[in-house]
């Protein structure tokens, strides 16, 4: 079938430019460097691109060369907001202006780019599935057939059960991740195609099958592609109609490709080295870097070569004499007058092509007003499906990530039961009364912490929902619909489940219409949260903005639910907040609905009681709880509603309305902020604004310049703009960088060069299986001994997978064969990784060091310290030492991942995985010219390589070709694999002149399983490559030149052990880190000024919420909340700690654990110890503006040990996190812990259930929880001799028998349970105070001031434990691997259906 027929593009599409003078934004993906005057202000980082003059019409592929192309295609795609050029109307599509046509259709224009972000839990199947449904409105089977039509196409097939994966989540290879991100553009079905070096990653045999693909459908639907390609074959370029070459300010040609070779070669005279393809040619006059070939044609060769420059060009005979004629004028031009890029612009101008175009673009027809019949629909499903697709994708996102889901289930199954069994069969008393509110409020926090933990997984999710939003997928909010959705019907199970649990456990009131609106309010007040946290994220541009907005939201919903604070005792200028608070409506209900039919005995709360008034009747006595009564031995629910807490229970269905109109407040908000307010959040804002800051802020805007200027002498960064070529140079550097420098007496530089040890390499029969029964690497057998070897394969043959294993990278499955060193077993694992060096196919930095940064960390811990030797290599890569990584383009992050471990000086080998994806042809010439070098001075280097051109392959001493499925095809010089295939099949053809034999063998063994039908039919013999070099002689030839080279490496018995680089002192190390983790946290103000932001916030907030406590009951109640509530800004703290450790995390054990740079423990002392005085410091602002807002006692030794406490409990929370986040797999999951923990210890801290209320067994977690430790010490420390005065309404009534007064009738009582009398003498009511000082109430409460150091060390051994179960737990986590392990019996016993995390065939 033709799938074609189902893309609909706008007919007779064409983009029209017609000397348009273009403004771009060069610091978006070019990693250049923004300047200031000699005032230190900001100068936007703006270049201008002018003059461009060509047309590309429906039905053609134009190829895209220059340095801003990509700034050019974001400005195409993003036009409304960032598409800036003059004169007006110079940029058309069609007949309409541009900017106008591409504000009321965005959807016709598509952007690809070369970065590949996919939900990593999902399949292909999935993901593939999703798009379609997303755009074409068609029966389920017909998507089925596009979609496997597509995967056929591009290879993709057997992968469709296989999740995408990522950096850190395993699934289908880098290539077949590309793939995946070429089919989604496609389904997008514009009219205009910008495809931003979307080759990255694919082998040379597969991108021209995606370029073979893409002409198809170009002609097919007659859509314009615009391609942006940094590495192709000839074949490649031969698919492109049209070449449009920019460069940094100009058009320098527009035309076709032979007409491109003819301008610049022939016309120009423009010298082309043989061995160059086609885009390294056009690279070099880019870059003007062919002077160093110069050989000019002479004059007559040139004039015989206009006249076919011409011929393709249709024009008339007369105008086409004239061209030849001007032509003839410029002969006299010599090359070497072409020195600049304006040099090229003018001959570009003065040329026919110019003028033809200029001619063409002239008699383009305008439309004041955009044509109607251009005007397409942006959506083709209705909004209705929009929302059902994006329902089941988010089920499908959720599932497959397993873990996060289990965590999620377990912890609240865990929780209920423990609290549960806590509040464990609740007495119907005035004690179990605030049991029950207790409960009711922890029920209500748990779920806000829950809710809390989803933040992080939001901020994931948005990179993709942002790409896909602006392929017009969906909109942005009903993405945030259709995820609410699912959380909120997630939740109502988790929210059943724990409800079960809990309120029978609990023994609350067994009866159907209780426990259904238990159920009701607690799953309401549940969406609401969700919604409020998910409109947090949608209005934070950071994680640690949000968790600050989500600290202070937090506490106020915390203390206004009217259970910490009652309402009738909040101050005038928060109480509103109770009002703007769903947990105040929630609590009243739950709690309301719960107690207000209920008679609550007093018997154990009765006042007086004891022997002593045993014969005196009740009606003289009354309860101590609030809304008791003289006479009474128990208290109504409905008066203690009213009277203590001012609930009703007529309030109920009421407060149901209330909660219903927040849930569709905040969830109008989030789909609002995420449709609106949160794309604004991206990369190219948040510099315009910080721009904005360091304009004002002069401290910020020197902090940014330092950070971000190159290391000129001049202060120039004009210059690093400048491409400038290493080529002629590269010979003489390179003889610098691969020796170290020693001066000798005579001040001659004498050099060491690296060759002075070589060693064999080499594996047998290695075999890699993993799930158990799928063989990525299937006998494999070869040898590295010096030289440049090249691993080449199509897109999922297992080239990563071979380096990992060989390498000693590989974390999981079974390994076998044998790997030897010199023909050696490889033994000590340690050394071999220190000898080798490993540039992995991601680029995983750390964004707030700078270049010479990440070199340096690499140099000293990896290497010897060598820091010229560093200067050097940084020079080479051509980066820029001062900037900061994050500020990098892909292809500098490209070349600074090359940097890190070519200043290691690998002594044995080095591995590279495509070390030069993405970069253009000339950066990738250079970068194997240096490898070529290094590997002459006796380096060995195994490198995967995508699409190497004929001049890049030329320098590669052997190639070692994969299969599909892991299989090794041949093993040999490079100059004799063609010859080797060709010998073997007549059908294959190899002209050396011409072909590319690294394409010629890609294509040979790529498409060797997948041939089409001939003319007549039949299938095409397919040739075993695989069996074939198994028994074929020079495969055996290999085995006898290694056996040779093996037993030469053992008579010579050296051991490489012994020239390997000694890893620096443990304390070394650790200095090292530190003072790297220093850097990062220094210059990540964001997170800096979040947390103190977050604790001084916090701080007032709470502070003046229980301003200037009252020594009343209630103040003693107050002491006890706002010493919890203290505590509890702690939760956002953590999660802020655990943002900000991931990413020194994620880089370690994706790139730094392998490579044994330092020992992981090093990363964990040095996260603490940096960690541990920003916590201090900005604790120390929460207790400044908390502490004395609540007018306590300012003495040395009760205020100075608060706050000595309250620095220990920062040093708590803080190790607190990181042993979780050091524990737990992902961010996510880590949250979920942190919930979980967090309710854990604070039920347990005697603040929720008191201790006389606690079940036998459960009363050894009250010493077990931390949070009791520092309750006791607070709450001791500000009740210590503070004097009680009970207000009238907390005064309990009692009446004296006849002939006694007050005094005489409460002294038996008052002597043995302590309190006062307001007016003893009194013969009428008494009015009894229950206590005199605080000390009284902190002995009811288990508490007391004599415990302050003892607490103060157990608080320590806290800490110590933190610490030290931070260092049990990343081992278990990420050394010993236990978890795994765990998971795969929970798999087992649990019933999951159809496996969703296959394992690809391989990552390469």
């Amino acid at each position: 079938m033709s799938i074609a027929e189902y893309f609909t593009p706008v007919s007779d599409a064409s983009v029209t430019f017609n000397g348009a003078h273009i403004q771009l934004d060069s610091g978006s993906g070019s990693g250049s460097i923004d300047q200031t005057d000699s005032k230190q202000n900001i100068i936007p980082n703006l270049e201008q691109l002018n003059d461009l003059t060509f047309q590309a019409n429906g039905g053609e592929m134009v190829l895209v060369l220059g340095k801003p192309t990509s700034s050019l295609f974001k400005s195409l795609f993003s036009a409304k907001k960032s598409l800036n050029y003059s004169p007006s109307g110079s940029i058309q599509f069609k007949a309409n202006e541009y900017k106008s046509y591409a504000s009321n259709c965005p959807h016709q224009i598509i952007y690809n780019n070369e970065q590949d972000i996919h939900f990593p839990f999902l399949t292909v199947q999935q993901t593939l599935d999703f798009a379609l449904s997303c755009k074409f409105n068609v029966p389920v089977e017909e998507r089925v057939k596009i979609r496997n039509e597509l995967l056929k196409e591009f290879g993709l097939s057997h992968v469709l059960d296989t999740v995408v994966g990522n950096d850190f989540v395993r699934g289908v290879s880098g290539g077949e991740r590309k793939r995946i991100s070429i089919i989604e553009t496609f389904i997008a079905n514009g009219s205009v195609y910008l495809w931003d070096n979307s080759t990255k990653g694919l082998d040379s045999s597969t991108a021209l099958d995606f370029l073979s693909i893409l002409q198809k459908m170009t002609r097919a639907t007659n859509s314009v592609n615009l391609v942006k390609i940094s590495q192709a074959s000839d074949k490649i370029v031969s698919k492109f109609d049209k070449i449009l070459m920019l460069t940094d300010s100009y058009q320098i040609f527009y035309g076709t490709v032979d007409e491109c070779l003819t301008y610049f070669h022939d016309t120009l005279g423009i010298p082309k080295n043989p061995n160059d393809c086609i885009i390294e040619y056009l690279t070099s006059i880019l870059n003007l870097q062919f002077h160093e070939n110069k050989s000019v044609d002479s004059g007559a060769q040139r004039l015989n070569t206009i006249s076919r420059s011409l011929s393709n060009i249709s024009v008339d005979s007369d105008l086409k004499d004239k061209m030849i004629s001007t032509e003839v004028k410029d002969l006299n031009l010599d090359v070497d007058n072409i020195r600049t890029e304006t040099d090229l612009y003018h001959l570009w101008i003065k040329s026919p092509y110019y003028r033809h175009w200029k001619n063409q673009v002239s008699q383009n027809p305008q439309n004041s007003d955009l044509n109607s019949d251009d005007i397409t629909q942006r959506f083709n499903i209705s909004l209705t499906k929009q929302i059902m697709f994006l329902i089941e994708r988010a089920f499908q996102r959720s599932l497959g990530d397993k873990i996060y889901l289990i965590a999620q289930t377990i912890s609240v199954i865990i929780q209920s039961l423990v609290i549960g069994s806590l509040f464990y069969d609740t007495p119907l008393n005035t004690i179990g009364s605030y049991s029950r509110g207790s409960l009711t409020f922890f029920s209500i926090l748990f779920f806000t912490f829950l809710s809390l933990a989803e933040m992080p997984a939001g901020f994931q999710r948005q990179p993709v929902v942002s790409k896909q939003a602006k392929l017009h997928f969906y909109y942005f909010w009903v993405e945030t619909l259709a995820t609410t959705v699912f959380e909120y019907l997630f939740k109502l199970i988790l929210v059943f489940i724990f409800s079960i649990l809990l309120y029978f456990l609990a023994h609350l009131q067994y009866n159907a219409a209780r426990f259904f609106i238990f159920l009701l309010f607690l799953a309401l007040y549940n969406f609401a949260m969700v919604s409020l946290f998910s409109l947090t994220t949608m209005l934070a541009p950071t994680l640690s903005i949000a968790n600050l907005f989500a600290g202070i939201l937090l506490l106020a919903i915390a203390m206004y639910a009217s259970y910490v604070i009652y309402l009738h005792d909040m101050h005038p200028w928060f109480v509103w907040i109770a009002y703007l608070n769903p947990a105040r409506y929630a609590m009243e209900s739950i709690l309301a609905n719960e107690l207000y039919n209920l008679k609550l005995d007093c018997a154990d709360s009765i006042v007086p009681r004891g022997p002593a008034y045993s014969s005196i009747d009740v009606s003289k006595r009354a309860c101590a709880w609030r809304g008791a009564t003289l006479g009474n031995d128990y208290v109504r629910g409905r008066d203690y509603l009213a009277q203590g807490l001012d609930y009703s229970y007529s309030h109920v269905w009421r407060n149901f309305g209330i909660i219903i109109a927040f849930l569709v407040f905040f969830l109008f908000c989030s789909l609002v902020a995420s449709q609106y307010i949160k794309p604004k959040f991206n990369k190219e804002n948040t510099e315009v604004w910080s721009n904005i800051i360091y304009r004002y802020l002069p401290f910020s805007r020197v902090s940014k310049t330092n950070a971000r200027s190159p290391t000129s002498n001049h202060g120039s960064s004009i210059e690093m703009k400048k491409v400038v070529s290493l080529a002629t140079s590269i010979d003489s550097s390179t003889d610098t960088i691969v020796q170290n420098s020693e001066s000798n007496e005579n001040g001659e530089v004498v050099m060491e060069a690296v060759q002075s040890q070589k060693h064999i390499i080499s594996w047998r029969n290695i075999n890699y299986t993993v799930n158990g029964d799928k063989q990525l690497i299937n006998n494999v057998s070869g040898y590295i001994s010096s030289g440049l070897t090249a691993l080449m394969g199509e897109s999922g043959a297992g080239k990563t997978t071979l380096l990992n294993v060989l390498s000693q990278r590989v974390e999981s499955g079974v390994v076998t064969g044998e790997l030897l060193i010199d023909g050696k077993p490889l033994t000590n694992e340690d050394a071999f990784k220190r000898s080798i060096g490993f540039v992995q196919q991601q680029d995983l930095h750390l964004d707030l060091l700078t270049v010479k940064e990440s070199l340096e960390i690499s140099c000293v811990l990896r290497g010897d310290g060598d820091t010229a030797y560093l200067a050097t290599i940084s020079d080479l890569l051509k980066l820029p030492p001062n900037s900061l990584v994050a500020d990098l383009s892909p292809t500098e992050k490209k070349l600074l991942s090359i940097g890190v471990e070519l200043v290691t000086k690998p002594s044995l080998l080095l591995f590279l995985d495509e070390p030069t994806s993405g970069l253009d042809s000339e950066a990738a010439l250079t970068i194997v010219k240096f490898l070529k070098k290094l590997s002459q001075q006796g380096q060995a280097i195994f490198c995967t390589i995508h699409q190497p051109s004929k001049s890049v392959i030329s320098y590669f001493d052997n190639v070692f070709l994969l299969k599909r499925g892991g299989e090794s095809v041949f093993f040999g010089p490079t100059t004799e694999a063609c010859n080797y295939f060709t010998s073997r099949d007549d059908t294959l053809t190899f002209d050396p002149e011409y072909d590319n034999p690294a394409d010629f063998i890609i294509d040979v063994v790529g498409n060797n399983e997948n041939k089409n039908p001939d003319e007549h039919g039949d299938l095409k013999r397919t040739t075993n490559w695989a069996e074939l070099w198994e028994n074929s002689d020079e495969k055996r030839g290999i085995e006898n030149r290694l056996q040779v080279l093996e037993q030469d490496a053992l008579a010579e018995n050296i051991d490489y052990t012994t020239s390997v680089w000694a890893q620096p002192s443990y304390w070394y190390q650790l200095m090292t880190i530190v003072k790297r983790q220093y850097i990062c946290t220094k210059r990540d103000k964001t997170y800096v000024a979040a947390k103190f932001l977050l604790n001084g916030g916090a701080g007032l907030f709470i502070g003046f919420s229980f301003w200037d406590i009252k020594k009343s009951l209630g103040g003693l109640q107050d002491c006890i909340f706002f010493c919890f509530m203290a505590l509890c800004v702690s939760s956002p703290l953590i999660n802020q700690v655990q943002d900000k450790a991931l990413k020194s995390k994620e880089v370690f054990v994706a790139r730094e654990a392998r490579s044994n740079t330092y020992h992981w423990s090093i990363l964990l002392l040095a996260q603490t110890i940096i960690e541990l005085p920003l916590a201090i410091t900005s604790s120390t602002v929460f207790f400044f503006c908390a502490y004395f807002c609540c007018k306590f006692d300012n003495s040395p030794h009760i205020a100075g040990v608060f706050y000595l406490n309250y620095i220990v409990f920062s040093a708590y929370y803080s190790s607190f996190g990181l042993w979780l986040i050091y524990t737990a797999p992902n961010l996510q999951t880590a949250a979920v812990f942190v919930a979980f923990f967090y309710s854990f210890t604070a039920s347990f801290c005697g603040v929720m259930q008191p201790y006389g209320m606690f079940p036998g067994f459960w009363k050894f977690m009250y010493r077990v929880s931390p949070y009791t430790y520092f309750i006791d010490t607070f709450v001791s420390l500000v009740l210590h001799d503070r004097e009680v005065v009970c207000e009238n309404m907390e005064l309990i009534p009692g009446q004296p028998p006849s002939g006694q007064n007050c005094g005489q009738f409460m002294a038996p009582y008052m002597a043995e349970y302590g309190g006062y009398l307001k007016n003893p003498n009194t013969f009428t009511v008494c009015g009894f105070c229950t206590y005199t000082v605080g000390d009284d109430f902190l002995a009811v409460e288990n508490m007391s001031y004599d415990n302050r150091w003892r607490n103060f060390g157990i608080e320590c051994a806290f800490v110590a434990f933190n610490i030290i179960a931070m260092f049990i737990g990343y081992y278990m986590t990420y050394v010993s691997k236990v978890w795994p392990k765990v998971f795969k019996v929970v798999r087992m016993i649990v019933p999951n259906g159809k496996r969703l995390k296959k394992v690809s065939n391989d990552s390469k």
